[in-house]
């Protein structure tokens, strides 16, 4: 297969999402050597900051000399994104071997043995997996969804677990409560094997000390009133709390001398962290400049609202907005609709669980009655045409989604810029 075959195979063939799947996942393992257990992996759950809090992990161990994969979701642009080794994605090349091989003879004979098809992301998983083997010192894992059913927890030993803050999210797959959501989060926490969780919610907290203590896991917990303020190049007072669950990983990394990473190089690391498509910034000149943000969540929501009135209370904002169909999209749009002069909906152009996108509109009326909404049911003419509207001192900030910012990134810095 070419990687145009492998690409389509993902996208046309592979059930979407990345719930569920362990199971094949462990299936498939097998069958190419389990390539899983020879890594040092670093397991990284949560609901919002994993993504950030896994970069900032991965950047700490690269400064201080250590080879380090990352395996993160979704992508902004292309899928080798997702798989990296000192931040440079696998090679175009090397992604189409290690998948085609998957598709061609693993999958195959996995089916032949009356497995069901696997999804995307569980063949994604795999493929990090082998990559890295043989070529990292350690790898960040972050997992896809949940955390007990997730494909990438057929690991079995962990050097670390990590949980970053936890909220209601996909409550149709994960449970409709904090502390089931917490849970299935904590069953990244493998017996023995210590853990580190951000300050959380005091519910879902209990459930991860309780299960950490029937694993015999080491649990570091933070608090937010024991955060301490670090320089750092990612924008956003949430970011805060992300480098300092990194730290306290990193920390306790070094504690069992697995690690060996100076202050100077932490420091480093930490202004020198980058992590597209949150709180990313773009000038445009004449005080008009676009801000995408990852948000798509109450809890992701709610953070980028604090950071606009902080770091934007001097500026006009539009919000270019999607919120998919299975999200709360009301208590979204209630956080951050007082911000906005206006509000821009659209449809991302690959995901269908934004059938219903028309509906915001209705939404927006009730919430906010007389607020202007002009709506484009294809994101980037959405936003060719938004950013020729910009007038000085405005702000375009796009959020909602992350399949909108990965579209609207890719044709703003490849075609609008």
């Amino acid at each position: 297969m070419n990687y145009q075959e492998c690409i389509a195979y993902l996208e046309n063939v592979c059930p979407r999402g990345s719930s569920g799947g362990k199971e094949r996942t462990a299936i498939m393992a097998e069958l190419i050597g389990n390539p899983q257990d020879s890594l040092n992996i670093i397991h990284v759950a949560g609901t919002n900051g994993k993504g950030s809090t896994s970069a900032v992990i991965e950047s700490i161990l690269r400064h201080a000399g250590y080879r380090v994969g990352l395996f993160t979701s979704p992508h902004l642009e292309r899928y080798e994104e997702r798989i990296q080794i000192n931040r440079q994605p696998i090679p175009e090349a090397e992604f189409t071997a290690i998948m085609s091989d998957l598709i061609e003879t693993v999958i195959p004979k996995a089916m032949a043995d009356g497995m069901s098809h696997p999804g995307a992301f569980g063949l994604l998983t795999l493929a990090a997996f082998r990559y890295f083997s043989g070529k990292t010192d350690f790898v960040v894992l972050e997992v896809g969804l949940g955390g007990w059913l997730d494909p990438t927890n057929i690991i079995k030993a962990p050097v670390l677990s990590v949980i970053t803050p936890l909220s209601l999210e996909h409550c149709q797959i994960l449970g409709d409560t904090i502390e089931q959501i917490a849970k299935e989060k904590a069953g990244i926490i493998k017996p023995g094997i210590p853990a580190v969780t951000a300050p959380q919610d005091e519910r879902a907290l209990e459930v991860l000390k309780a299960d950490a203590a029937e694993k015999q896991s080491p649990l570091t917990c933070l608090y937010k009133d024991t955060l301490k303020p670090v320089a750092t190049s990612l924008v956003g007072s949430y970011q805060q709390m992300n480098c300092n669950t990194a730290l306290a990983a990193i920390e306790n990394l070094q504690a069992r001398d697995m690690i060996h990473v100076t202050p100077e190089q932490i420091a480093q690391a930490l202004l020198n962290v980058s992590w597209p498509g949150r709180m990313e910034y773009f000038a445009l000149g004449e005080g008009k400049a676009i801000l995408l943000d990852g948000a798509h969540n109450p809890a992701g929501i709610a953070g980028l609202a604090e950071n606009l009135r902080e770091l934007y209370h001097d500026r006009e904002i539009i919000l270019f907005l999607s919120i998919l169909d299975d999200k709360e999209q009301i208590t979204m749009l209630r956080e951050i609709l007082p911000l906005a002069s206006a509000v821009v909906l659209t449809r991302p152009e690959h995901d269908e669980r934004a059938q219903h996108w028309m509906q915001l509109e209705q939404y927006i009326q009730e919430l906010a009655p007389g607020c202007p909404c002009r709506m484009y049911d294809n994101d980037r003419t959405g936003l060719k045409e938004e950013v020729a509207r910009l007038e000085a001192g405005q702000l375009l900030c796009v959020t909602g989604s992350l399949y909108l910012i990965s579209d609207c990134r890719a044709y703003l810095v490849h075609e609008l810029l």
